[in-house]
């Protein structure tokens, strides 16, 4: 609640697109003396803070200089900058280094690669124009850089755009005891590991990140890998979020660093219920979220997991809003729903399913040359069962030609009505 207040007071005196849209609503900080009232701030979307970058969205009153910049990847869109301040940043090396690595059985100390875009940079926005000439730092101490320096040596980032066979070699020599990285480049990284015989990955450990992981996709890696495989749910817009433990009960929200929300509409949803995950950054000063709508849809847990973590739970994500496929009922299914009936197909390896309309469907199959085409006719069966008897579902099997490692498998070119989309259907 601290932190809450903290922040909702920085974001007001600091931030104009907050101070307007607040004062829009007739709300001041003050306002704010419980976990209840956030539900009094309005809805904060990626379109108002990317258009607001710097001059309205990024904080006045801090040295630029000491501003760590990252991006979303843009997969789904265009890529945004984000902007961490140095605290902030302390917050997150801490959380992945610490808390995230020691949840799934890996010491501090233990070699970590990450498959990942880019590094986050120390820099400012381009222009420069969201501070003023005075020069502040958040509050509190800035204190894991030694500590993130010692352990800089034991950790290895490569670029998602290198050959899976290069990294497999590089991963091989570095012998990392985790392994971090999407779970479509992993799928090619355990496709490279089968061609050139090697067996396993031993006693390491796999963490999936930055994609929606379908339970055919875990099964799959954990077979080729031979080790167990945990997903985490963040992104770069908040630079943190849930992730599994040993348990894999659901996900532990880093609920310390921010608050998160489902929502239908503009309601609470109930735990167990989907809805538009919403997310309040508590810590970031350089570049405050505020209930910002992060685009994914998300079940809460009203559980505790076994480990007696007191973190409270995610159940499950099931993947982008605007990518869920809207039925001729209004009906919506969610991305992990789509997946986890093509990926669980017979001969399905990699593929894009497509919306064209709420009645016809597209799903373009791609294989390598050596692999046996997939039987089409039960494909069109199960997305049937899914997405109505009455659909239409257009199959073409394609050799994989200008692949790129992390794209969209699902696709919809359907607009979602505002009032449709608190109705996903369930997952299967």
């Amino acid at each position: 609640m601290k932190r809450l207040r903290g922040i909702v007071s920085h974001a007001y005196s600091n931030v104009p697109l907050y101070k307007e849209k607040f004062d829009a609503k007739g709300i001041k900080p003050e306002d704010i003396r419980s976990l209840g009232d956030l539900q009094k701030l309005p809805f904060t979307t990626k379109q108002e803070v990317r258009d607001g970058i710097p001059d309205r969205s990024v904080a006045r009153g801090f040295d630029l200089g000491e501003y760590i910049r990252a991006s979303t990847s843009g997969t789904s869109g265009v890529p945004m900058h984000v902007f961490y301040d140095m605290r902030f940043w302390d917050y997150c090396q801490a959380a992945w280094i610490y808390r995230k690595q020691w949840a799934i059985g890996v010491e501090p100390w233990q070699k970590v690669m990450v498959i990942n875009y880019a590094a986050p940079s120390k820099g400012n926005p381009s222009g420069g124009g969201g501070a003023s000439a005075e020069k502040r730092r958040s509050p509190g101490r800035e204190s894991l850089g030694p500590m993130v320096r010692l352990f800089r040596g034991r950790r290895r980032s490569v670029p998602i755009v290198s050959d899976a066979g290069g990294v497999l070699t590089h991963m091989l020599r570095f012998d990392p005891k985790l392994v971090r990285g999407s779970p479509s480049y992993l799928r090619l990284l355990a496709e490279a590991m089968a061609e050139r015989g090697v067996d396993g990955l031993g006693n390491k450990v796999v963490r999936t990140e930055g994609e929606l992981t379908d339970d055919e996709t875990r099964r799959y890696l954990e077979k080729s890998f031979r080790c167990r495989v945990f997903d985490e749910y963040s992104t770069w817009d908040t630079g943190n979020g849930a992730w599994e433990c040993t348990r894999r009960e659901g996900y532990h929200i880093d609920a310390d660093m921010l608050i998160m929300e489902v929502v239908r509409g503009s309601d609470q949803a109930s735990a167990g219920e989907r809805g538009e995950i919403v997310i309040t950054n508590l810590l970031n000063y350089a570049m405050p979220l505020i209930r910002y709508r992060v685009g994914d849809i998300g079940v809460l847990d009203d559980k505790y997991c076994s480990c007696g973590r007191s973190l409270p739970l995610m159940k499950s994500v099931e993947g982008r809003k605007a990518d869920c496929f809207t039925l001729p009922d209004g009906q919506l299914v969610t991305p992990r729903a789509i997946m986890n009936v093509i990926q669980g197909s017979p001969g399905v390896s990699w593929y894009q399913a497509v919306q064209e309309s709420t009645s016809r469907f597209r799903i373009q199959l791609m294989k390598r040359r050596s692999e046996l085409d997939a039987p089409k006719e039960n494909l069109v069966a199960r997305c049937r069962s899914l997405l109505g008897e009455d659909a239409e579902v257009a199959v073409s099997i394609t050799d994989r030609v200008n692949f790129r490692a992390k794209f969209r498998p699902v696709v919809s070119k359907v607009e979602v009505a505002e009032e449709r989309r608190a109705r996903p259907l369930a997952a299967m």
